[in-house]
């Protein structure tokens, strides 16, 4: 019995060296982060003092689009306006996706987007920023994403500040994906 053991607790170091190693030989450094929830741009996904656990990989221009999807909830640095401020929001569109807003419904590409998740209709702005555009609110909008940005929204799109206000964010932006609520 001794045997099976010592044979297990060898093998387990073994994995733990080789995981090391790859990543050393990599250079690619995994980390897992607990951010807060401030504020209610998520709801009813996420609502503020949630907390959430993220997974911090490298996004490097070029890298295949695999590591993001759509759907995906990310942080990401806000706009430099924003000074240092992070932002929770939810991948809509990719490097080249054409996104529409027409009828409170968000397209992508000419599909519309079925969402379950959203709080509230999707409109072309945020009317919590932008209040003195309200007679507007029924414009038609439409996005083309540039290379290597994304095109994010919140979950609760009448209050959140998103890429409707600010555009397409750089991919270098992202901090991290949510894994787990």
């Amino acid at each position: 019995m001794n045997t099976d053991s010592s044979k297990i607790s060898l093998n387990s170091k073994l994995i733990i060296f080789f995981v090391i190693a790859a990543i050393l030989t990599t250079g690619v450094v995994i980390s897992f982060d607990t951010i807060g929830i401030n504020g209610d741009s998520m709801v009813p996904t996420l609502s503020d003092g949630d907390k959430v656990v993220v997974w911090s990989l490298p996004y490097l221009p070029g890298m295949p689009d695999e590591k993001l999807h759509y759907g995906d909830i990310i942080v990401i640095s806000a706009p430099d306006s924003m000074d240092n401020v992070l932002m929770i929001k939810r991948i809509i569109g990719l490097e080249h996706d054409e996104i529409t807003i027409e009828n409170g419904l968000v397209y992508r590409n000419g599909t519309p987007l079925y969402e379950e998740y959203v709080n509230g209709m999707t409109l072309p702005l945020n009317l919590q920023a932008d209040e003195e555009k309200m007679p507007e609110w029924d414009m038609e909008y439409s996005y083309t994403v540039p290379e290597n940005h994304v095109y994010i929204l919140g979950d609760n799109r009448l209050i959140s500040s998103d890429s409707r206000e600010y555009e397409a964010l750089p991919r270098d932006n992202i901090i991290g994906r949510m894994i787990f609520p």
